[in-house]
């Protein structure tokens, strides 16, 4: 049997968080956690909706297994629930349109995806009708993650 994924791509786990600091400093506390900088970046995201630039904002733990803490946008993918829980969990794939297929055909439809000259790119999100969500990425975006966290760090 051929999956979509494969556990051992599995990388992060994300947080979407009201404010990112405080739950840095606050994971820092009670977790001795250690973080990358707040990174920020605008990228086209088709949603249901249709395609519109959002300004994403997350940093992950530099200590495995990792965290992703997402800044939220309210009205978006990314919002923050009443109780915060696991918002999704990151695979790195070697080919996103192939991956993001295989998902939608395991029953994990499409919710949302980073869009480049018209095409997704980047990372996909896919969400389970009973509420798993799977965000998947480009592996070729950080082909080496533990390097790409210490470039990331507050020096």
């Amino acid at each position: 049997m051929t999956h979509p994924l494969a556990a051992a791509d599995l990388y992060h786990t994300g947080i979407v968080v009201p404010d990112i600091e405080v739950w840095k400093a606050r994971m820092t506390e009670v977790a001795g956690h250690r973080w990358t900088e707040t990174m920020t970046g605008e990228v086209q995201v088709r949603l249901a909706d249709g395609v519109r630039p959002l300004q994403l904002r997350f940093a992950y733990s530099l200590d495995a297994p990792h965290i992703e803490l997402v800044q939220e946008i309210p009205g978006t993918p990314w919002t923050a629930g009443e109780r915060m829980a696991t918002h999704h969990l990151g695979y790195f794939c070697d080919d996103l349109q192939t991956t993001s297929k295989g998902l939608e055909e395991a029953g994990f439809p499409l919710e949302a995806c980073a869009i480049v000259d018209g095409a997704l790119s980047i990372f996909a999100y896919h969400l389970d009708p009973s509420g798993v969500r799977i965000e998947i990425v480009d592996r070729a975006r950080m082909p080496d993650f533990s390097a790409y966290l210490l470039s990331k760090t507050p020096r």
